[in-house]
């Protein structure tokens, strides 16, 4: 009960502000000594990726973090701004490193990322970074990060969505990298054929959230999931249950511009939009510490 009053107390605090200007690596390093400060390393995986994210309450919302780059792929560490990717991949980067490292660096911040963020842990190319939600959480449970418990969780509730998912090959022109480069965009639809063979995408619809939501943990991963068409999710962001025993929201926020808390229960949040149909679980494992 400790760790619940805590985590709706931190959550009402201001995020400590950074000088104007400060790098990503100054920033990695701020935070990184709050967290240390905080004892963040001795919280189970769920809990360091909430800490961290409520660290980074307040940082502004940026979309399109990762296509800054014109002349091909690279990896892009922005600690200055999120989109809803980004902050999750960034909070369970460091929530990883923190527990993995006696004394993490950048160096290894932009390693776990790579292995976070790319198919199989290899950049290789556009393609090989995992755009969709549901790949990214495929491939990271494949590689031992996390576990997709939508099912566990929504029980009878959860249901098999068997759409095609091939919103990026459908909207070609809208993705420069696919849209100029022919061998990039037949590696996509090569990658959204095997998303459908995998058959692993199944949600909780939202008005069956709230039935369930006392199996979602602190730190769980969530995808919003969408009816548009050819696309999975529309938003991710983190499960936090605050004092009032429900759970909530912690995301970059488009709206408000910025990283918050959803004020209101996550079953409720959902309601604000009709093209949000419910959502996609995932638990984070927890890392082995290295020498």
């Amino acid at each position: 009960m400790a760790a619940l009053i805590a985590i709706g107390v931190v959550s009402a605090v201001a995020t400590p502000v950074l000088p104007a200007g400060s790098t990503d690596d100054s920033i990695f390093a701020a935070r990184m000594a709050e967290a240390r400060a905080e004892h963040v390393e001795a919280l189970p995986i769920g809990e360091r990726i909430a800490a961290m994210g409520r660290l980074f309450l307040g940082t502004p919302y940026i979309a399109g973090t990762l296509d800054a780059n014109s002349d091909g792929e690279h990896l892009i560490v922005n600690l200055r701004g999120f989109d809803c990717v980004t902050f999750y991949e960034n909070m369970l980067a460091l929530a990883r490193i923190i527990r993995e490292y006696p004394s993490p660096t950048t160096t290894d911040f932009e390693r776990e990322l790579t292995f976070l963020r790319y198919r199989n842990g290899k950049m290789d190319g556009y393609h090989s970074r995992l755009h969709y939600s549901i790949d990214y959480f495929y491939n990271n449970q494949q590689k031992g990060v996390l576990r997709i418990v939508t099912r566990d969780v929504g029980g009878t509730y959860a249901i098999y969505d068997d759409r095609a998912i091939d919103f990026m090959t459908t909207h070609r022109s809208d993705y420069k990298q696919l849209a100029s480069d022919p061998a990039e965009y037949a590696a996509m639809l090569e990658i959204e054929g095997d998303i459908h063979a995998q058959k692993a995408f199944y949600y909780i619809p939202k008005k069956n959230v709230a039935n369930v939501e006392s199996k979602i943990e602190t730190g769980d991963i969530l995808g919003i999931t969408t009816n548009i068409p050819g696309l999975d999710c529309s938003h991710t962001g983190i499960a936090v249950r605050l004092a009032d025993g429900r759970i909530h929201f912690m995301h970059a926020s488009s709206l408000k511009g910025k990283v918050i808390i959803s004020p209101e229960p996550l079953a409720d949040y959902l309601t604000h939009s009709s093209h949000q149909t419910g959502i996609i679980v995932n638990r984070p494992l927890e890392v082995s510490r290295k020498s």
